[in-house]
């Protein structure tokens, strides 16, 4: 618990948060061309998991307290 503490407090944290909204940018982009329900379905999987992660932080301290 410790580690992810001091992950939730660090530079680390705020680079990751950029990674994750460049990628969901990336997949809307994607998801605005796709043409098959498939392909559609499994874009917004992706971003779904993408925002889980993007709120991790907020449920970790929610958790913690």
């Amino acid at each position: 618990m410790v580690l992810l503490k001091q992950f939730v407090i660090s530079e680390a944290y705020h680079d990751f948060q950029e990674y994750l909204t460049n990628q969901i940018n990336l997949l809307h982009t994607s998801l605005e061309a796709a043409r098959a329900a498939e392909d559609i379905y499994r874009l917004q999987g992706q971003i779904s998991a993408l925002r889980r992660l993007q709120s991790l932080r907020e449920d970790v301290l929610r958790k913690d307290r």
